[in-house]
């Protein structure tokens, strides 16, 4: 039986039997081959493999694997002959029917360490996995990508298991290509155009009888327009935060002479309420069409 002594592995190995058992077999299987590429002649970790993998070619290769390493181990002979349409071996039924009461926990690892028992289990209370941005909460999750452990706060489910923040992050940033110049060319572009619509709507259409239907009508074409024509300035590149600055070059572009002509007098709250749904449409469009 093999003998490791590193406690990560064997609490690494107690998650994986804990992910298994709750039927989350992508991150189980992330686990078991992570001890087997460090520990290849864990025994345990072949056998969970088997369990979880859905490849019935790396199934048999695993419980063979798991066989090798320990001749007769009833698990890995009930495996075999399960894959191979045979009945159970009667002993191999027996061995693991004597087990059967303590499946009720995940089942401990028969990966022994040579230290005395409190030594063992002082090392395995030091990798009590807690939540990497947050230290001082204990979590049972791990990002599928980095495999640091994530509280369930900072998990984000995806359809292969969760992922961490900053894995997210990194993913996402894959998909933007804009250049720091972009930024200035998107802001030079909406911000005019925005003030001029700004003018146009306070000039023309504020106080009108037919404002707020028009303004309904026109704001979602509006904001689009804004954010195609900006989108085609800076060749259709994407930004993390291009969205959010076309969207404040609008929101300033109505501000601005909104703002003075209140203060001169010449605008009601009841016209700001209206253009302030304008810029609530028509900053959504801008934005979905800059994403």
């Amino acid at each position: 039986m093999t003998q490791i002594r590193d406690p990560r592995l064997r609490t690494l190995l107690t998650q994986a039997e804990r992910n298994a058992n709750y039927g989350k077999n992508a991150a189980a299987e992330m686990m078991y081959r992570q001890i087997i590429d460090e520990a290849p002649e864990a025994e345990d970790a072949w056998l969970g493999l088997a369990r979880v993998t859905g490849d019935p070619a790396e199934k048999r290769a695993a419980y063979e694997r798991a066989l090798a390493l320990a001749p007769e181990n009833p698990a890995a002979v009930a495996g075999l002959a399960v894959l191979d349409g045979r009945p159970v071996p009667p002993e191999a039924a027996a061995a693991l029917a004597a087990l059967e009461p303590a499946a009720e926990e995940p089942r401990p690892s028969t990966i022994t360490v040579a230290e005395p028992a409190p030594v063992a289990a002082a090392e395995e209370a030091a990798y009590t996995l807690t939540c990497y941005r947050h230290p001082e909460r204990t979590t049972s999750l791990r990002c599928y990508n980095c495999n640091r452990p994530i509280c369930i706060s900072c998990a984000k489910k995806t359809p292969v298991g969760y992922i961490c923040p900053d894995c997210q992050r990194q993913a996402e940033d894959a998909f933007y290509n804009s250049r720091p110049l972009d930024y200035l060319v998107a802001a030079l572009v909406s911000l005019p155009i925005s003030l001029l619509v700004g003018f146009l709507l306070i000039r023309f259409f504020v106080g009108s009888f037919f404002f707020f239907l028009i303004v309904f009508f026109i704001s979602g074409a509006v904001g689009g327009f804004i954010g195609r024509v900006t989108k085609r300035a800076i060749g259709g590149r994407r930004g993390r935060y291009l969205p959010g600055l076309v969207v404040a070059m609008m929101v300033l572009g109505v501000a601005l002479p909104a703002g003075l002509v209140f203060l001169l007098g010449g605008l009601n709250l009841f016209a700001l309420l209206g253009l302030g749904i304008f810029l609530f449409v028509a900053g959504g469009a801008a934005y979905w069409q800059m994403r």
